[in-house]
């Protein structure tokens, strides 16, 4: 099942859950977050809308893309936050 995991604004990315509402933000195709962590470097890009990642890792497909402005994946919880 597909669900809408979270919506972007101005980069933002904005969710019902407390735990990654308002902490991540878009640049250059990058994923950075939390805003208030020391190293703000999630690891995870976005690339023919989909949302890859982390670096390093064997399989970096998530399964999330983005459409419309909002963030879909198999689940609720986007796969970046910590």
């Amino acid at each position: 099942m597909i669900v809408a995991a979270a919506w972007i604004d101005g980069g933002w990315i904005y969710s019902q859950d407390p735990a990654q509402d308002a902490k991540y933000e878009i640049h250059d195709n990058w994923i950075w977050g939390p805003y208030d962590a020391p190293d703000r470097n999630t690891g995870y890009w976005i690339g023919d809308g989909w949302i890859w990642g982390p670096v390093g890792a064997e399989k970096v497909h998530t399964g999330f893309y983005i459409s419309g402005g909002w963030i879909w994946g198999p689940s609720a919880r986007l796969p970046f936050v910590k």
